[in-house]
């Protein structure tokens, strides 16, 4: 080994043993101090059934993906009738 090497080496392996080894110091007294009160909470409103949500500009929709609010108007009776027999179809017996 180099002669730098070997002086790095006991370097190391002596820091360690002083840091290991040393003198330990005591902990610092812990001081406990009592929680604030909590705030109080606001009542909160109840959500508004209004329509919201993100809604695409003219150059981000996409002909036959993007639907817009008329569009998803004439589709609505379609899907109903699509789920509907589905959830009241008699059980055959």
């Amino acid at each position: 080994m180099s002669m730098l090497l070997r002086s790095m080496l006991v370097l190391a392996v002596t820091s360690l043993l002083m840091v290991g080894c040393g003198k330990k110091e005591e902990a610092a007294p812990v001081i406990v101090t009592p929680a604030p009160a909590p705030a109080p909470v606001a009542e909160v409103a109840p959500p508004v059934a209004e329509p919201g949500g993100y809604v695409p500009t003219a150059e981000e929709r996409v002909p036959g993906i993007t639907l817009d609010a008329a569009a998803l108007d004439a589709v609505a009776p379609t899907v109903a009738a699509e789920t509907a027999p589905e959830e009241a179809a008699p059980a055959a017996k």
